[in-house]
């Protein structure tokens, strides 16, 4: 009977270690995932103070300044983490090279839309996008930029496929198109 007991004993003490270790587990996973959250809004913080913005002006003169991702580590961090944009604030991407453009809304809260446009400025693609969506969107056609704004916004400035995008010198190829 004492062994029994003491055996009971044991098993009890194993199921109270595994529940804790399980326990602490899943908290320690949360409290990970919100630090990497946390890092990773910290990092959108300081590079909205450093980041380059430009200005674009469309066929029918609507004029804008978006911020400019033309390095990877800003292409990829996007507009990601961001809660909030203002009405008339985008992000331009400029790929390092033509190619199908394809982008993604993981850590994205904004719905937003997404104009692909060639290496002339013509914008070839709108597409709208949902937060949180993990669905590559691609271009129709290769394109050398990819221009996200709030969505709605193209449609409110009457900015559609064909229409034409004039682009600041600092970004359009300084060589020959590949």
């Amino acid at each position: 009977m004492t062994y029994q007991r003491f055996g009971f004993t044991r098993l009890l003490c194993a199921i109270i270690v595994i529940g804790f270790l399980h326990n602490a587990t899943t908290v320690y996973a949360r409290d990970a995932q919100s630090a990497i959250d946390e890092l990773s809004q910290d990092k959108v913080a300081q590079s909205a103070n450093t980041v380059e913005t430009v200005n674009l002006v469309f066929s029918n003169d609507v004029s804008i300044d978006v911020e400019l991702a033309d390095e990877a580590h800003e292409r990829q961090l996007g507009l990601m983490y961001r809660r909030e944009m203002c009405e008339d604030c985008g992000m331009l991407f400029k790929f390092d090279r033509v190619q199908t453009g394809s982008i993604w809304m993981k850590n994205t809260y904004i719905p937003l839309d997404l104009a692909y446009i060639n290496a002339f400025g013509k914008i070839v693609d709108i597409k709208a996008l949902e937060p949180h969506d993990l669905t590559s969107v691609t271009s129709s056609v290769p394109v050398l930029y990819a221009l996200e704004m709030n969505q709605g916004w193209f449609e409110k400035n009457s900015i559609k496929v064909g229409d034409k995008v004039k682009l600041p010198e600092t970004v359009k190829p300084t060589s020959g198109l590949n």
